[in-house]
């Protein structure tokens, strides 16, 4: 089961299993108590950043200090955690162009709380130890450690890997277009038959557009 929690223009997800719940990001700093009013009682077992920015990983902290649960990201964007806009962004988009100035200032003010994840994720990571039937996969491009959620019911959880804003397009700033649009193609082979993405409504995977 998925529960869809949407804090302005950014997305976060409660996925449940049999056996315990995962939380897909963490919007924003200030989104903390909302989301933890939300799941408190869910069973939340693993906190899971689909990658480094502070609109997704904003209240991890906090979250995990009141639900005693780890939190979880690549490696890959352990930096971003201290400096999010370490990594320069690019865009080729008029639409991305335009991204990319606003989200310079959401990187300046946005700041992470302080902390260090607990659990390091890799490609093709299980996830039934956290009571979720999900595997991790790696998505790179809109930052080097994007990664996204694919369960067995065909449900992809693909963070800032695809954005679904004015119609589903790959991320519309990335740090590597090429592995960008790598990992889009990887998400519509995929064989999932639906689509979650960090920005923008749900979609099944075979109404997506031609990325550009």
């Amino acid at each position: 089961m998925t529960v869809h929690i949407k804090r302005g223009i950014s997305n976060c997800y409660l996925l449940t299993g049999e056996g315990g719940s995962i939380l897909i990001d963490a919007c924003g700093r200030s989104d903390a108590s909302f989301l933890y009013e939300n799941i408190k009682n869910q069973n939340v077992r693993l906190i899971l950043l689909t990658h480094g920015h502070p609109d997704h990983t904003g209240a991890a902290s906090e979250l995990a200090r009141r639900l005693g649960a780890p939190v979880a990201m690549s490696r890959e964007d352990a930096a971003l955690l201290q400096n999010p806009a370490g990594e320069a962004l690019r865009a080729h988009t008029v639409a991305g162009r335009i991204l990319k100035l606003a989200t310079k200032s959401i990187m300046g003010t946005g700041k992470n709380a302080a902390f260090s994840p607990d659990v390091w994720l890799a490609d093709g990571q299980d996830l039934s130890e956290y009571g979720v039937d999900g595997e991790v996969i790696a998505l790179p491009g809109h930052t080097k450690g994007s990664v996204g959620v694919l369960t067995g019911a065909g449900d992809f959880f693909v963070g800032d890997a695809m954005f679904n804003l004015l119609r589903p397009t790959g991320p519309l700033v990335y740090e590597n277009r090429e592995e960008m649009d790598q990992s889009v193609g990887k998400i519509i082979l995929s064989g999932a038959k639906r689509i979650w993405f960090g920005h923008g409504k749900p979609m099944p995977v075979e109404k997506l557009h031609p990325f550009r």
